[in-house]
């Protein structure tokens, strides 16, 4: 079987983690990336704004052509802001693929009246316009199977993130990373105004050692006197997001409020590093986790303090939490191998994997 997997192409645990994957089973997997069409400002606008303009158009017209000189059994769009309705017809009839769309982002959060930034109720324009094209449709959370399904008059099927075994895993840190990523506390991710710098601030007030990564959006304005605390708040990707968790006793979990999240993908990274996860409490988690005994939740920000303190006075209780854990992600095959052996049976025609 042969795929054209077709978007940004940016960050390793999307596009290129998937392509591994299924090359892992057999697929041969051609590459169409768009990022490079939209460089500069002009081209930033553009794909902030995916109306039709210069770049989009040219996209679109170099899919098209390479998606002919490939000849895939398979065509996935990978969140496909950017490919217009017009592009998806004309492969249907001028091609004998199959045309598969997924999105790992919320795009009806606008339309669900989620306080997205504005843009966004641009931004899912062309993606809602084709899902009635595509042959297959696939989401990232079960909130948007039926939304799609509304948008489309089409099945839509579950494709949930996924940890990736060559990067998630146990690791010892060198003398160096434990200078730099040892902590009790860590949380790896965006900033959204939900008070997660609350929540953080609380437990830095009550003695636990904090260390927080993930990016320009955590200001000295959104963190005020944390500022100073936390220093400039680095991204890490790759190795050093693996090292940043491993380097913690605990790894906090905040679910997006603007992608109307019940989990996310570091329910699943985290343990799979072998570190304890402590998660906001939802009914899907719960699902996915025994409480207390392969992870940890919390609904409010005494409860997140008082778990906190309580795991950092029990080592001995973090480690067989984070154990378990691990091993509960690996044999629930919450894995991107996994994740793709279920996709690759929902396209082949195994319907008993659909929702």
């Amino acid at each position: 079987m042969k795929f054209l997997l077709a978007g940004n192409w940016i960050a390793q645990i999307y596009e290129q983690a998937c392509a591994d994957a299924l090359s892992k089973l057999g697929v041969d997997v051609v590459r169409f990336a768009w990022k490079d069409y939209f460089e500069g400002w002009a081209g930033r606008l553009q794909e902030k704004f995916p109306v039709i303009s210069p770049a989009l158009l040219r996209l679109n017209r170099d899919f098209l052509i390479a998606v002919k000189e490939a000849k895939p059994d398979v065509v996935l769009v990978w969140r496909g802001a950017h490919v217009i309705p017009s592009t998806i017809r004309r492969l249907k009839l001028e091609t004998n693929a199959t045309l598969v769309s997924y999105n790992n982002d919320d795009p009806f959060g606008p339309r669900a009246d989620v306080r997205v930034p504005w843009h966004h109720k641009i931004l899912w324009r062309n993606y809602e316009q084709c899902l009635p094209e595509y042959d297959f449709n696939f989401v990232y959370r079960l909130v948007n199977v039926a939304e799609v399904i509304a948008a489309s008059g089409k099945n839509a099927h579950l494709l949930m993130p996924y940890f990736i075994p060559a990067i998630h895993r146990p690791m010892t840190l060198t003398e160096t990373e434990q200078r730099t990523f040892n902590c009790d506390v860590v949380f790896v991710g965006h900033y959204e105004p939900d008070g997660r710098e609350n929540y953080l601030r609380l437990l830095v007030k009550n003695g636990l050692r904090v260390r927080l990564f993930g990016g320009k959006y955590w200001t000295r304005k959104v963190l005020g006197e944390l500022a100073d605390y936390f220093g400039p708040v680095h991204t890490v990707v790759g190795e050093k997001y693996t090292a940043a968790l491993c380097g913690a006793k605990i790894c906090l979990n905040f679910l997006s409020r603007l992608n109307r999240d019940t989990y996310t993908r570091r329910c699943f990274e985290i343990p799979a590093c072998g570190r304890l996860l402590l998660s906001e409490r939802t009914k899907d988690l719960q699902g996915f986790f025994k409480e207390n005994e392969e992870a940890v939740f919390f609904s409010n920000p005494a409860e997140l303090v008082e778990k906190a303190l309580w795991l950092k006075r029990n080592p001995n209780e973090i480690e067989r939490i984070a154990l378990a854990g691990m091993r509960r992600v690996h044999a629930d095959g919450h894995s991107v191998d996994e994740r793709m052996r279920q996709f690759l049976a929902i396209i082949n025609g195994n319907s008993s994997l659909a929702v």
